[in-house]
């Protein structure tokens, strides 16, 4: 009987952890997306390069020929943006996944492929 009750300890325990994380979830992970929303900056050698997340999940590239975004989306910690790229007289769809380091409403630094970039919002 003893060892039943701690299984039922247990089992109560997990269910509560992932209800409370869905709860922070819920509460933290909107405000995420609203400080994601803007216009987003870092410098490339003497050049302001970046990327715009607006409303409804539309992005837009900012002074970049090759690479044009044309949607965002946010998963957990990840910042995913898809667009085209317009290379050799072709274009190709991609899609660049940026794990989210730190983001606040002036501050966000990713990371990809083992690099870190941090940008500043303008606006």
């Amino acid at each position: 009987m003893a060892k039943r009750n701690g299984i039922h300890t247990i089992v109560t325990a997990a269910v509560i952890i992932a209800l409370l994380a869905i709860l922070v979830n819920a509460l933290f992970g909107g405000s995420r997306k609203r400080d994601i929303i803007g216009t987003w900056v870092t410098d490339a050698d003497g050049i302001e390069t970046g990327f715009q997340c607006g409303n409804q999940g539309i992005a837009a590239t900012i002074n970049n020929a090759t690479y044009q975004y044309n949607s965002w989306e946010m998963r957990r910690n990840a910042l995913i943006l898809k667009g085209k790229e317009f290379r050799n007289r072709r274009v190709y769809d991609f899609c660049d996944t940026l794990v989210i380091k730190r983001l606040n409403s002036k501050q966000l630094t990713v990371e990809q492929n083992g690099e870190t970039t941090e940008y500043h919002k303008i606006r």
